[in-house]
């Protein structure tokens, strides 16, 4: 099976955010062992990773924390 159609969704698949057709897809071609798909799977995790860890933390303003919890409340 040629798997370059599946480059561009590693990442995508990684974070949840494929559609659901295509995550089922890249879930079961990896599950059946393809080392193109696996090897390219692991790298995407390592990308994936290494970029989570130069995010820094989002900090909330306490009044909008406080005004987000109250419109929730209301709900």
């Amino acid at each position: 099976m040629d798997c370059q159609h599946l480059d561009e969704s590693y990442e995508l698949f990684l974070l949840g955010t494929l559609p659901a057709r295509e995550a089922v897809e890249v879930s079961e071609h990896v599950e059946r062992g393809c080392s193109y798909c696996l090897e390219h799977l692991r790298e995407a995790a390592l990308t994936v990773y290494l970029l989570s860890q130069t995010v820094r933390p989002a900090r909330l303003d306490p009044k909008l924390k406080s005004q987000v919890l109250r419109q929730v409340g209301k709900k």
